[in-house]
């Protein structure tokens, strides 16, 4: 689903980085090579009707199996963005799941982080009016947000707590990926945290004290992103004396919720906004989470006033396995 522009001048389908109150619906079949299958596409446009009528059929197909899994992408991605990380997560899973990418505005520039920004705010009603209607036709949602994403997953689940809370119970699962959002409000009693986990959801969040984007944005900001482990910006004195390296992603020790650093993630990249995707101990964590298997190569961090968390070790992974999970 894009509440972006669709442009299509071209036999590819794509999406301009502007505003749209015309939301698109489509399916698309990646056709590329093994390695990377999202290069390549084909694409139908359907009527809303019709594609949530498919859907859901789709998902009713796989029997004992089925599940929906809904991918928001992030800052600076645009739809070929988008799809390449939906491609790469849905491909984690040993069995087909339909998946649905979420397509916002994006301007897809470095400085262009604050149209991005405005950009998400405005398709927050699309996307809450998108999951509302999908948690009710279909009772296993996982859902999956990267980045800026964060923001307006975050937000719809709350929303939808508050609203219907029978239907927000069929999201299983919530993942957030280096979220852009703001660490306090979500990690301090009573924060978003509590209502990600409401129903007894499964939530998994990934951070780094490597995500150069996310320094910039707490820098904009004045204070610590949910996806940094960085202390430096944190709200008390003595959790900054800790410095970069203090490990301040720990979260309350609530069931169901893992707070992952994966800084030890071997990544040969610069921005290390994407560890989770593009290293191959990032991608294993990301598939045990979504198929419910064991997570060996994690290291609990030691407790602090009540607080937990796990850390990625290479040299763990390495020891248990030679794969590297595409």
């Amino acid at each position: 689903m894009a509440s972006s522009m669709a442009d299509c001048r071209k036999p590819e389908l794509r999406f301009a980085p502007f505003r749209s109150n015309a939301l698109s619906y489509g399916f698309v079949t990646p056709r590329g090579s093994n390695d990377e299958p999202w290069q390549t596409h084909e694409a139908k446009l359907l009527r809303e009707e019709d594609w949530v009528e498919t859907l859901v059929d789709q998902v009713n197909s796989l029997g004992e199996q089925q599940e929906l899994l809904i991918f928001v992408h992030g800052y600076r991605n645009n739809f070929h963005d988008g799809l390449q990380r939906a491609v790469t997560v849905r491909n984690l899973y040993p069995y087909a799941v339909p998946t649905v990418s979420i397509v916002w505005p994006s301007r897809k520039r470095y400085l262009g982080y604050i149209y991005d920004a405005s950009s998400i705010g405005w398709a927050q009603s699309h996307i809450d009016r998108l999951l509302r209607r999908l948690v009710h036709k279909i009772d296993n949602v996982t859902l999956v947000a990267h980045s800026m994403g964060s923001r307006a997953l975050i937000g719809a689940v709350e929303r939808l707590n508050l609203e219907d809370e029978g239907a927000a119970a069929n999201i299983r699962k919530i993942i957030l990926v280096s979220p852009d959002v703001d660490r306090d409000r979500v990690l301090r009693e009573k924060g978003s945290v509590e209502a990600l986990l409401h129903g007894g959801r499964s939530v998994t969040i990934y951070s780094s004290q490597e995500d150069f984007p996310l320094r910039t944005s707490r820098r904009l900001h004045g204070y610590s992103r949910l996806g940094s482990s960085d202390c430096r910006y944190s709200v008390n004195y003595e959790e900054r004396d800790r410095g970069r390296y203090g490990e301040c992603h720990l979260g309350p020790d609530l069931p169901g919720l893992s707070i992952v650093e994966t800084s030890g993630a071997a990544s040969g990249g610069f921005n290390r906004h994407s560890d989770v995707f593009d290293t191959c101990i990032g991608r294993a964590d990301l598939k045990a989470v979504l198929t419910d298997e064991p997570t060996p190569w994690r290291e609990r961090v030691e407790p602090r006033d009540g607080r937990t968390g796990y850390r990625l070790t290479q040299a763990a992974y390495d020891a248990e396995r030679n794969d590297c999970p595409r």
